[in-house]
């Protein structure tokens, strides 16, 4: 079963609800987390119900910062929210199969005052905590010197705050795949996002994992949590019909002046022409699929080049190109869902 924990840094962009189905099928999610979602409160709930999942818990930002999301899929299970605060929330999760646990997603604030709050309250959570543990997100804090890479003086009184509690606590680091750094900005790097877990955890999950995904807008990767290493992708068959996505294909213009025809009587143009469209669906249209499994591999590639060489200008030019190509293409599946939407 896989949950994903991610600092999107905003969820109002048009194509932030076609990204998240589509990382949500790519990776079989059945729990997404989203951190920082900077989406005004009389919006979340719309929003959140636009990205593909049955159940949701919303804690709204305050003012322009913070926000935390959670949502998940019936069949995960039953999920028990415990505590809220709006740097963190607590869950217990009841699996259908396999042991309960506990999942502490957290949002730990910039402001170093606010972050000294959250170890206070994540304290007293382990006080009383029974069972597997399992804590992830942005943690805003690094437990070893390697994990920064800036110009900046590395233990400040705020990762010596996080280290102490990580060890009063007996957490162990839950690990990594992946390239080492999970947030960037100009010339500095960091660990800022990781999973931690007590010792219950890891036995309850032995095969349990973290990988970190390539950046996807945000300056945060996302975090790919699996309770099992199993993959697969399901894809259903979809039947022809006209896709008002079409229109937003760059070629899709020029294919409507070739195909259609006015020298022939109308009933006969429609049915070449759909037969043309067709075609055109299947032999162009629907390369987009693989577009967007290109630009997603590509950025990927370049994420690792980013982490070994650090941020060049013509990677940052490159990034950005790459993530419009694939904010378009994200943008034809939103329009094929809505229109998917209204037919049903």
């Amino acid at each position: 079963m896989n949950y994903m924990i991610w600092n999107a840094r905003g969820t109002g962009a048009p194509s932030f609800p076609a990204l998240v189905r589509d990382l949500k099928n790519h990776y079989q999610l059945k729990f997404i987390a989203i951190l920082e979602t900077r989406c005004a409160k009389e919006m979340s709930s719309r929003r959140a119900s636009q990205l593909g999942f049955t159940n949701m818990e919303l804690i709204d930002c305050e003012g322009y910062s913070g926000g935390i999301w959670c949502l998940w899929d019936e069949d995960t299970g039953k999920a028990t929210v415990i505590e809220r605060h709006h740097q963190f929330m607590h869950i217990q999760v009841a699996m259908p199969t396999g042991p309960s646990w506990h999942f502490t997603i957290v949002y730990a604030s910039p402001n170093v005052a606010a972050r000294r709050v959250i170890w206070e309250h994540l304290t007293r959570l382990a006080g009383g905590m029974q069972g597997p543990w399992l804590i992830g997100g942005d943690l805003n804090g690094t437990l070893l010197h390697c994990e920064r890479r800036s110009t900046a003086t590395f233990q400040s009184s705020v990762d010596r705050d996080f280290i102490r509690w990580v060890d009063a606590h007996d957490l162990m680091d839950v690990g990594f795949a992946g390239p080492e750094f999970t947030w960037k900005r100009g010339n500095s790097e960091a660990r800022l996002d990781r999973c931690l877990a007590n010792e219950q955890w890891f036995n309850a999950f032995p095969n349990g994992s973290v990988t970190h995904l390539p950046f996807f807008k945000s300056d945060h990767r996302p975090l790919l949590v699996r309770l099992s290493t199993k993959e697969g992708l399901v894809r259903p068959n979809r039947p022809f019909r006209f896709i008002a996505a079409w229109a937003l294909h760059e070629n899709f213009d020029g294919f409507v002046k070739q195909s259609w025809q006015s020298n022939v009587p109308w009933t006969q143009n429609i049915a070449q022409f759909s037969d043309a469209c067709s075609v055109w669906n299947k032999e162009v249209f629907r390369h987009t699929e693989k577009r967007k499994k290109h630009l997603l591999r590509r950025l990927d590639g370049l994420s690792r080049a980013i982490s070994q060489h650090g941020m060049m200008a013509k990677y940052e030019d490159l990034q950005q190109a790459l993530w419009k190509d694939l904010e378009d293409v994200l943008l034809q599946e939103s329009l094929i869902w809505a229109q998917k939407a209204r037919a049903e």
